[in-house]
């Protein structure tokens, strides 16, 4: 039974495609069903805290099974979490490791992890039979990276100066070049040594968005600068990019090097801590540092237009802008309750999840519910979400009931389709929103008080259940936290059970300028509370 998670547990979390959450709190890997909250699995194997977590879904040859890569003090284990026993054991170095995904994009193997060892090692293992297939050192500390969905020899790392491009990655043999070299400068700064790549929209768009990508290095001060949290491509569009950085997300367009699109905090607004982008939708899902999750969609057909004084571009830069959609409660967040990731259910893409430094697991599911009007009533300058268009290729009927929330995909339709066929369709407006589906909850932290209820005996077989009763400092609690009691407002000692319904908790209250305590004994009962 685990409680608060440690520091170095933040973005330790992953929602595999099999539909299971693992999460590492401390030296253990908890595996999570979203459906009914509850801890399936937990792998103990780890000497110190668990830094990364990646999920993949593989079948064996003795049926379906679920592997997880675990970086825990440079070593990489390997888990068959059906079974719970660790398959493969992997170190290169004893730092910790700094990034890792799966290679589902080919068919040498099932098995093929991609690390980035510190300071500024790729590996890609074979995680089955821990065989190191090649390594490729860099220049520069290399923080994370992110393959291109949309072609798998290309990748790009994250760098503590900048980003390289990799266009020759394979898995048979490591990449010949070492890439080419861009750097990126904080969105706060102005540096005078950017330059555009094309002379053609990108002039238009000079005076609505920042231009940060150059081939040349930039200033001391522009690095000092260099705050950016999260690179990404996004699966949604070919050739485009994602910058996230505490108080902006930055689009990038690669093939002009220029910033198409600006996500904006404002002033008293909360910063982002994290991003994952969506590739059914052209959405984002969005947390920020008070725990809240917010979901952005692309609104369509936006370009940058010329000012009155110039001539129309013939070929207008596309501005990307992304509207709030959705958002979720926040939490209350103190010095030891934060939020640490967020994963999102990449099948569906309709749920994400919370984790929180206090180990609570919070399930967010997105519903849609129809405004009740149709395209043509609708008023255009709130620029609405539209229910789809079709569903598994069959139109939409007039008086066809709503369409149940499986996916994203399902929920809203395709922004880029506003036009005569949305006008000649059925399709009405949609609103999202997030509800609360699961809620999985940690200890409390320590000193416990911890007393199994009476043993199973052949009298009490029928109605014997296995209670577990944990007493804490704020509050009594039984049946794995699943019943609460508020029991004293003062310094918890003890619990004992005396049957296999009641138990007697028994107190003392802080001294008084006398030394003396008040002693408090209660008796609770289970069925009633």
């Amino acid at each position: 039974l685990t409680g608060a998670l440690s520091a170095p547990n933040r973005g330790a979390a992953d929602w595999g495609w099999q539909g299971l959450i693992a999460y590492g709190c401390h030296s253990l890997v908890l595996v999570v069903d979203p459906n009914s909250a509850q801890t399936l699995q937990v792998l103990e194997r780890h000497k110190a805290s668990v830094v990364k977590v990646r999920c993949t879904c593989c079948i064996l040859k003795s049926g379906g099974s679920t592997q997880g890569g675990i970086f825990v003090a440079g070593k990489i284990i390997v888990w068959d979490v059906a079974t719970g026993t660790a398959r493969c054991e992997i170190q290169e170095h004893s730092k910790p490791i700094q990034d890792m995904q799966w290679l589902w994009n080919q068919d040498a193997s099932r098995d093929l992890l991609l690390a980035v060892h510190p300071p500024n090692y790729i590996v890609l293992w074979n995680a089955d039979t821990g065989t190191k297939l090649w390594k490729k050192s860099y220049a520069e500390n290399i923080l994370s990276f992110s393959f291109d969905p949309f072609d798998p020899s290309h990748l790009a790392l994250l760098t503590s100066e900048g980003i390289v491009f990799i266009s020759d990655f394979s898995p048979s043999k490591a990449p010949a070049s070492s890439g080419k070299k861009v750097y990126i400068s904080s969105p706060h700064s102005s540096p005078s040594h950017n330059k555009l790549a094309a002379a053609t929209g990108a002039k238009k768009a000079l005076d609505k968005v920042k231009i940060l990508i150059s081939n040349e290095k930039p200033s001391a001060e522009s690095v000092t600068l260099n705050d950016c949290l999260q690179l990404s491509y996004l699966p949604s569009k070919r050739n485009y990019m994602l910058l996230l950085y505490p108080r902006e997300i930055l689009i990038l367009d690669l093939e002009v090097n220029q910033t198409v699109g600006v996500i904006a905090i404002e002033r008293t607004g909360v910063p982002f801590i994290q991003v994952i982008p969506c590739f059914q939708r052209d959405g984002l899902f969005c947390l920020h540092e008070n725990g809240c999750i917010t979901l952005r969609v692309r609104r369509s057909n936006c370009s940058i237009t010329a000012t009155p004084n110039e001539e129309p571009d013939p070929e207008p830069v596309q501005e990307l802008v992304y509207d709030l959609r959705s958002q979720c409660d926040a939490i209350r967040v103190t010095k030891t309750v934060r939020p640490f990731s967020m994963v999102c259910c990449p099948v569906n893409e309709n749920a994400a999840a919370l984790i929180v430094s206090d180990g609570r697991v919070m399930i967010w599911e997105l519903k849609s519910t129809i405004s009740g009007r149709n395209l043509r009533n609708s008023s255009s300058s709130a620029s609405p979400l539209y229910s789809p268009v079709s569903f598994c290729g069959i139109p939409v009927g007039a008086f066809q009931n709503k369409l149940p929330d499986l996916s994203l995909d399902n929920m809203i339709g395709q922004g880029a389709s506003t036009g005569e066929e949305l006008r000649n369709s059925f399709v009405q407006e949609v609103h999202l929103k997030f509800l609360l589906t699961g809620l999985l909850s940690g200890l409390p932290l320590p000193p416990f008080a911890i007393r199994m209820c009476p043993p199973l005996t052949t009298k009490n077989i029928k109605q014997y259940e296995p209670i577990l009763a944990v007493e804490v400092q704020t509050s009594s609690n039984s049946n794995l936290l699943a019943n609460m009691f508020h029991v004293f407002p003062s310094d918890h000692r003890g619990i004992e059970w005396i049957s296999l319904t009641g138990f007697i908790s028994f107190a003392t209250s802080t001294p008084n300028n006398l030394g003396l305590v008040r002693n408090e004994l209660q008796l609770v009962d289970l069925p009633t509370g």
